[in-house]
């Protein structure tokens, strides 16, 4: 792994140019949907790393960024994100009803509480406002390819083999029954996933990485992923504080 989040031929830069082509522009067409355009909404980057997802929607809102650790905030800094926080995402340093919306994007697969992380993005968020996510979720499938596959094998392994735990991954149900438990109503859920015309040569992408023809960076722009109806891997979506949160039995 590269020490910078921004280093084309870093593990993380990886990241970016997997993921960002598809989750930016779904995070940006919801705000902008839900929030006024003569306003500018306050949102919260919740574990934002090195700062991919902010930098992808600071033209069009006023963007926090947090993240438990200090390296990877230098690097968001570094961008031209100014409001930075290093901060634990289950216990939030801000007011009440201090934001419009909150991104969590790969986040709750990594978090110890996931029910904590929610219920203090419901408590800063204000009544109407958003929580927007992705996640890979807990299927079969995405136990054999991005736990088996991609971290465990020997001969097929990109990917740090503790990277990702299988067992802290969240099903669409629970993590629908979560987020409502903290007051929001679900909107959306849908997945990212590889087209099908695009496997034979996302299959050769994997193989020039593993042999070390090519970095993580363009690994990522040529497996190219997109929005799919099916959640087997990844889910993304939003989700709208509507209320209370509901009564634990």
């Amino acid at each position: 792994m590269s020490a910078s989040w921004w280093d084309e031929g870093g593990f993380w830069y990886g990241l970016h140019t997997l993921f960002d082509p598809v989750r930016v522009p779904f995070f940006r067409t919801v705000l902008e949907s839900h929030h006024s355009r003569d306003s500018r909404p306050r949102v919260l980057d919740v574990g934002s790393g090195g700062g991919f997802v902010a930098t992808g929607v600071a033209d069009i809102a006023d963007v926090v960024v947090i993240d438990l650790s200090f390296d990877p905030l230098r690097d968001a800094k570094a961008t031209g994100l100014s409001m930075i926080v290093a901060a634990d995402a289950s216990q939030l340093p801000f007011r009440d009803d201090s934001y419009e919306s909150v991104i969590c994007s790969e986040v709750l697969e990594h978090v110890a509480d996931p029910v904590a992380v929610v219920a203090e993005a419901a408590r800063v968020v204000k009544p109407q406002g958003l929580f927007l996510f992705s996640t890979p979720t807990r299927t079969f499938w995405s136990r054999l390819l991005l736990i088996n596959v991609a971290q465990r094998w020997r001969l097929t392994r990109v990917l740090p083999s503790d990277l990702h735990d299988w067992n802290e991954f969240l099903t669409t149900s629970e993590l629908t029954v979560l987020l409502s438990n903290a007051g929001f109503s679900t909107q959306k859920i849908c997945g990212i996933g590889i087209k099908a015309l695009r496997l034979p040569s996302a299959a050769v992408a994997l193989v020039m990485l593993k042999t070390r023809l090519i970095g993580y960076g363009e690994a990522g722009r040529r497996i190219e992923l997109a929005i799919t109806e099916s959640s087997t891997l990844v889910m993304i979506g939003y989700a709208v504080l509507s209320g209370l949160p509901m009564a634990k039995p």
